[in-house]
């Protein structure tokens, strides 16, 4: 069975699922009903989690399937435009699936290489096209990724060839080596030069990597896969061991990106989200160190800067809980992963048009395995 999500999680749940299986008659697929299972223990229904991928769907995401991010000047993105599809393919939504990627196709589809140009919003000029030309990688990955998968579950070989297309354009424009270990640039040019190398450790989504070893060069793919686990279990820093939002590596080793960002926050949370849709996830140390965090301060800090080690004050949004959450679950955590939820559902009811908090709380939601 080749769904967007492979191999349910049934663990003690698993009579359970069978029961409703027999009860349904097989009309619903395995994977919503592990979903349904899991998310009661939680205290969400199936139908809940539908009802907040429709507000999804209501906030950030237009009728013609442009996916914005209000909180950049209502801009969108490859990225986004990822997450938007993914999210369709997760939640079983051809018809918005289809209209995100028509979308995505008509836009986004304007370099040569077959990547696509990260940003597209309003102009100096007060028109409306694409912005900025460079690509970010982790958009061409959720794009391809989604593609795929949305052709094994629709059995609709176009998706399929543009997912190809798109996953050999990766490979053959964004590889590079460091001191043997490969890796993938976090876009086309800006980020590598004689004597240094950026990384963004978010940006290395394992499961796409799993996938694309499946229908483009294994050997490639997999040790992609290996060696961007390698960097997000080196690529800790300060007394938390958190990882960098933005990390380079030279002679000397790795360190955080100051010239970007040495913090621990909005985009790092990401190396959390997708480490917990593999099976056996191994997650960094400093994550315990952060549950410690919670406890003592009643909140998760936004960020935290891993070289003046000082923990902010603001608090994170709904989706950084939600992802919290789902990776204290998989660290066996129960009672912490009950209480996290709580908070990223309470503050996902107060959030508008955030379109990064909801992708990641929607994408922390099903307990299954990618």
């Amino acid at each position: 069975m080749h769904h967007l999500l492979r191999a349910a999680n049934l663990g003690k749940g698993g009579s359970k699922v069978r029961t409703l299986l027999r009860a349904a008659n097989l009309f619903l697929p395995l994977f919503l009903l592990s979903v349904a299972v899991v998310h009661a223990q939680h205290g969400l229904t199936l139908s809940q989690t539908r009802e907040l991928w429709g507000q999804y769907k209501t906030s950030c995401i237009q009728q013609d399937g442009r996916v914005i991010d209000w909180q950049q000047s209502g801009i969108s993105h490859s990225e986004g435009q990822g997450y938007g599809l993914l999210l369709a393919v997760l939640y079983d939504d051809r018809t918005m699936f289809d209209t995100i990627w028509r979308w995505t196709d008509n836009n986004l589809r304007a370099r040569k290489d077959n990547l696509l140009p990260w940003s597209w919003g309003k102009r100096s000029n007060g028109q409306w096209g694409i912005i900025d030309y460079n690509n970010a990688t982790d958009g061409d990955i959720l794009v391809a990724f989604a593609l795929v998968r949305a052709a094994e579950r629709w059995n609709v070989p176009d998706y399929r060839r543009q997912g190809v297309k798109l996953i050999e354009a990766i490979r053959s424009n964004l590889a590079t080596t460091h001191q043997g270990r490969s890796y993938l640039l976090p876009s086309h040019y800006g980020f590598q030069n004689g004597t240094e190398l950026v990384l963004n450790p978010s940006y290395q989504i394992f499961a796409a990597y799993r996938l694309f070893a499946q229908v483009d060069n294994k050997e490639f793919w997999d040790k992609i896969y290996r060696d961007s686990m390698f960097l997000t279990s080196s690529a800790t820093f300060g007394k938390m061991k958190l990882p960098a939002d933005w990390v380079a590596l030279n002679k000397k080793g790795i360190a955080p990106w100051k010239e970007r960002s040495p913090l621990f926050g909005y985009e790092a949370i990401r190396v959390m989200l997708y480490l917990s849709w593999e099976r056996k996830p191994v997650f960094p140390e400093g994550l315990k160190e952060l549950f410690v965090l919670y406890q003592h301060k009643g909140y998760l800090p936004a960020t935290i800067d891993l070289l003046k080690q000082k923990v902010s004050s603001e608090e994170a949004s709904g989706g950084f809980y939600a992802v919290c959450a789902r990776a204290a679950e998989k660290m066996g955590n129960k009672k912490l992963s009950g209480q996290l939820w709580t908070k990223a559902l309470k503050m996902a009811a107060t959030e508008k048009n955030q379109y990064y908090s909801s992708s990641l709380l929607l994408m922390a939601l099903p307990d299954v395995e990618l």
